[in-house]
């Protein structure tokens, strides 16, 4: 029992979150909820989460020397010694098989998009990790290329400034995640994450005022591309932005973990998803 639990934190479910991504052109295109779209968007989800996980446990492989110096990634199964190399290796070979057969089964564009994800993502993990801004740049493009995706498996066009929206918030969390790994490892933070020795910490909080700004006027550009009432929900997306960037001075700036532990913050983001879809699904009108 302890071994499959162990297995599991490998995959890192709780990531899975950042692959409601993936629905998201579905979700602002009034498809999502369509009784035909159910099985193809848990069937997207799925193989995108997979072929995350995959990457995970690559990252976990070449990283396992260097999460010791964390104190949270050092309790990861495979830096703890919980789980052999051999055998996260015929784990990440069935997770990737599945995805890409998952993701040819919807149909080219999504397998396509999940291909340029994965070869991303190992050369992120091989790297581009260390190359500061770069590093930033990539993990953003992680999110953007879901919202292709999504757009793909339910052949949707995917407006600009969605995807200039997704881009923004991606670069902000990203940023955000930067500057709490450099609060909590301190002296050892360079060592852990090569890129932070050209991060100064100036640097970081420009970048993170600067794509906050730029996520929140992108998003309202978006609001009045799509719908009047979309509009209303600004206000929400403000607040949320500015809780967030409160967390992130309070060292709290993993995207996972700031949406998982803080009630305000995850109080915020289903309040908008609840008015969005009111708004794009005629919900009591």
């Amino acid at each position: 029992m302890t071994t499959i639990k162990n297995y599991i934190r490998l995959l890192r479910p709780w990531h899975w979150l950042k692959n409601l991504f993936v629905l998201a052109a579905a979700f602002f295109g009034s498809e999502l909820f369509r009784p035909d779209s159910v099985v193809l968007a848990l069937e997207a989800f799925t193989a995108f989460s997979l072929g995350a996980s995959a990457t995970y446990i690559i990252n976990d492989i070449i990283d396992r020397q260097r999460d010791l110096l964390h104190p949270v990634k050092a309790l990861r199964p495979i830096a703890a010694g919980l789980i052999g190399i051999r055998g996260a290796l015929i784990l990440w070979a069935v997770l990737l098989v599945v995805a890409l057969m998952l993701s040819y089964r919807i149909n080219l564009g999504f397998f396509s998009c999940v291909v340029i994800y994965l070869i991303v993502q190992i050369a992120y993990c091989l790297y581009l990790k260390g190359v500061a801004l770069v590093d930033v740049f990539i993990v953003a493009m992680g999110f953007v290329i879901r919202v292709i995706a999504g757009g793909e498996a339910f052949r949707i066009i995917v407006s600009e400034w969605l995807l200039v929206s997704m881009l923004m918030v991606s670069l902000m969390l990203a940023t955000g995640k930067r500057i709490s790994e450099a609060a909590l490892l301190s002296a050892t933070a360079k060592r852990h994450r090569s890129s932070l020795c050209d991060f100064s910490p100036d640097l970081l909080h420009d970048l993170l005022v600067i794509t906050s700004a730029a996520s929140l006027i992108s998003y309202a550009l978006y609001t009045v591309e799509q719908s009047r009432n979309l509009v209303y929900t600004v206000p929400i997306v403000t607040f949320g932005l500015f809780r967030y960037l409160h967390l992130v001075h309070q060292g709290k700036g993993d995207p996972t973990e700031a949406l998982t532990s803080d009630r305000w913050l995850g109080f915020t983001v289903l309040l908008w998803i609840a008015i969005v879809a009111i708004v794009k699904y005629n919900y009591f009108v």
